[in-house]
C-alpha cells in the first residue's frame, strides 16, 4: 500500500497479515528492516557515571509522510576514549519494513554527550522538531518541513548546562503551545569523577547518584514563536531538585490540566499537580509528591526510579502510575485512587516478584494483543559491566520483559520472542510496519539496539487515532481519546516523553476486542472541548481534526 494512504483526514484500512498468531509474541527484526544503530559509551575504563546511564530513542512521524521514523539517540567521546565516533542516527521508514539511515542529510549532529529525546512542534509549523538532552548542554533541533533540521538552541534559550536526562513538551498552560520540562540528573563532571568500586581489588564500578548532588530540573514556557522563557520558579518548580531521570506529562486528577511525574534515582519521586494559571499569567504546579504515596517505595524508601508511564490499567477513568526501579527494589505500579492520592499495587496486581532480580530502565504500556486492556513492556540490564566484582545479584546483560493483563492483574509472558540479552537502557513502542499492532524498539548501552516486531495477531481488532489539532498545538499533545465498550472505557492521552529518556509514538491505539463496529469514539481535546464519532470500522487509521 501507499506510504501516504494513511495521511487521509478520515480514515484508511491497514493491511493484517492473516498468519499472524495468537499469543503476545515478538520477533527480532532490527538488521533485516535497516535499523542497524550502536550504542558508544565513549568510555575507556575509567567508569566515568554518564556512560551507563545514556541510550534514549523516540519513534516519530519527522516527515510527516504517515510511518513513523526512529531517532537513537548516542553517548560521546570521554577522555581515553578510543573507538568509532559515536553519532547519534536517524532512520527514515521506507515503507514496506525497510528504513535508511537518513542522519547526514537531515543535519542532526550531537554536539555533547547525547542522553535522551523528546519530539514536539514548537514552533506549531506541522513538523515535529527535537529536543536532546546531553551530558554537557541539550540541543533543540527545529524541522524545517524538507527533511533537514537546525540547531536552533541558543535562539529558542534551552541550552541550560548539566547533566540533562529526561524531558517531555506539553501545553501546560493551555495557551495553544508546548511548553517543556527538562529534568537533570547529578552533578557529576570529568572534574570530579569520584573512584568508586572495590580499590582493594582494583576494580571499578560505576557511582550511585547519591556519591553526588541531585541537580535542579528546569521548565520553559513558550513564548509561542517557539522559543522559550525560563519558568521554573514561576511555575513551582523551584524546589525540585533531585536525581531526575524518567518525565512523563498526564492528567492525573481529570480536571483538564497536565500534571506531572518525575522518577528520581534515590531521591524521592516528584508528582506536580497543574493548578491552571494564575493572576500573574502563569502556569502553577503544586508539589503533593510525598501526600500522594507515589515519591517513596514500599517500604518508605527512596527508590532507583529510571523510567515511568501512565495508564488506566483498571478501566475506572483515572491514570496510574509505573516506575522502573533498581534490583531488589521492584518495579512500582501506584493505583490512582482519586484527589491526588495513589496507594502501592505492585504486589497485589503482579509486578513486584518478576522484578525483583531485574534492574529495569524503560517501559511503556500498550495492548499488544488487541483485547482492550494494557499490557506491559520493560527494558532490563545492570549499570555495571562487571556486576558480579561489585557483589550484585544480577548479570549486565538481562532479559527484557512483557506482562500480559490478565483479569486485573498482570502475568509475565515467558516466550514472549524477547530473545536478545543485552543490557538495555530507552524503550519505545510505535506501529512501524503499518499492520495495526504496535512494535518494540530497545536501545542499549554499548550495543546494537533491537527491534521487535509484533507478531500477536490482530484477529481481536484494533484502532489508531492521530490527533491534528488547530492553532500552535498541532498534534494534540495533552488531548484525550476514550474508546466505551460494555467491558468500560477505554483511554489514552497523547503524550510525548516517557519511558526512560524516550518517547513512543504520537498515534494513540486501542485494541477492540472483537468488536468491528466502534459505536462511539471520544475527543478530549486539549483545550477541553469534544467530538464524538460515531459508527466507526474497526482496523482503522484515523486523523481527526479539531
Amino acid at each position: 500500500m501507499s506510504k501516504t494512504a494513511c495521511v487521509l483526514t478520515l480514515a484508511c484500512a491497514l493491511s493484517v497479515p492473516a498468519d499472524a498468531a495468537p499469543a503476545i509474541r515478538f520477533r527480532e527484526v532490527s538488521q533485516a528492516w535497516g535499523l542497524d544503530f550502536r550504542h558508544h559509551h565513549g568510555g575507556s575504563g575509567e567508569r566515568y557515571m554518564v556512560e551507563t546511564m545514556a541510550g534514549g530513542v523516540v519513534v516519530f512521524d519527522y516527515d510527516g509522510d504517515g510511518d513513523d521514523d526512529v531517532f537513537f539517540v548516542d553517548g560521546g567521546v570521554l577522555p581515553g576514549y578510543q573507538g568509532d565516533p559515536p553519532r547519534s542516527r536517524l532512520y527514515r521508514n521506507e515503507g514496506g519494513r525497510r528504513f535508511a539511515d537518513v542522519t547526514e542529510r537531515s543535519g542532526i549532529a550531537v554536539k555533547d554527550f547525547g542522553t535522551g529525546v523528546t519530539a514536539g512542534d514548537v514552533d506549531g509549523d506541522g513538523d515535529l522538531d527535537l529536543l536532546v538532552s546531553a551530558f554537557g548542554r541539550a540541543q533543540l533541533f527545529r524541522n524545517e518541513g524538507d527533511g533537514t533540521f537546525t540547531d536552533v538552541t541558543a535562539a529558542a534559550g534551552v541550552g541550560e548546562p548539566g547533566w540533562s536526562a529526561g524531558a517531555a513538551f506539553s501545553d501546560a498552560d493551555r495557551d495553544g503551545d508546548l511548553d517543556l520540562y527538562v529534568a537533570h540528573y547529578v552533578d557529576f563532571g570529568l572534574d570530579n569523577h569520584v573512584y568508586c568500586g572495590r580499590r582493594d581489588l582494583g576494580l571499578r564500578g560505576y557511582c550511585h547518584p547519591d556519591v553526588y548532588n541531585g541537580l535542579p530540573d528546569r521548565f520553559y514556557a513558550n513564548r509561542g514563536d517557539g522559543a522559550f522563557v525560563d519558568r521554573t520558579r514561576e511555575a513551582g518548580f523551584a524546589g525540585a531538585r533531585g536525581a531526575g531521570l524518567g518525565v512523563v506529562f498526564g492528567d492525573l486528577d481529570n480536571d483538564g490540566w497536565p500534571d506531572l511525574y518525575v522518577a528520581n534515582d534515590l531521591t524521592p519521586n516528584f508528582l506536580f499537580l497543574n493548578r491552571g494559571v494564575g493572576a500573574d499569567g502563569q502556569v502553577k504546579f503544586e508539589d503533593v509528591s510525598l501526600l500522594s504515596g507515589t515519591s517513596h517505595g514500599d517500604r518508605g524508601l527512596p527508590e532507583a526510579g529510571m523510567g515511568v508511564d501512565l495508564a488506566d490499567v483498571d478501566g475506572d477513568g483515572l491514570f496510574d502510575v509505573v516506575v522502573t526501579n533498581f534490583e531488589l527494589e521492584t518495579n512500582a505500579l501506584y493505583k490512582n485512587q482519586g484527589g491526588g492520592v495513589f496507594s502501592d499495587e505492585r504486589y497485589p496486581l503482579g509486578l513486584a516478584e518478576p522484578s525483583l532480580l531485574r534492574l529495569a530502565f524503560g517501559v511503556a504500556w500498550a495492548d499488544f494483543d488487541h483485547d482492550g486492556d494494557q499490557d506491559l513492556a520493560v527494558a532490563n540490564g545492570h549499570v555495571n559491566d562487571n556486576p558480579e566484582a561489585m557483589d550484585s545479584v544480577t548479570p549486565y546483560r538481562q532479559p527484557n520483559q512483557v506482562f500480559e493483563a490478565r483479569g486485573g492483574r498482570f502475568a509475565e509472558v515467558q516466550d514472549a520472542g524477547l530473545d536478545v540479552v543485552r543490557s538495555s537502557r530507552g524503550l519505545a513502542v510505535g506501529d512501524l510496519d503499518l499492520d495495526g499492532d504496535l512494535d518494540v524498539v530497545v536501545a542499549n548501552s554499548n550495543d546494537l539496539a533491537e527491534v521487535y516486531e509484533n507478531l500477536t495477531g490482530q484477529d481481536a481488532g484494533w484502532l489508531l487515532v492521530d490527533l491534528a489539532g488547530a492553532g500552535g498545538n498541532r498534534f494534540g499533545i495533552g488531548g484525550r481519546v476514550e474508546l466505551p465498550s460494555a467491558a468500560g472505557t477505554a483511554r489514552r492521552e497523547v503524550r510525548t516523553g516517557s519511558s526512560y529518556l524516550s518517547q513512543n509514538a504520537l498515534a494513540v491505539h486501542f485494541g477492540t476486542g472483537g468488536r468491528a463496529v466502534l459505536d462511539r469514539l471520544v475527543v478530549r481535546w486539549p483545550d477541553g472541548r469534544v467530538r464524538e464519532l460515531r459508527d466507526l470500522p474497526a482496523r482503522r487509521r484515523l486523523r481527526i481534526r479539531e
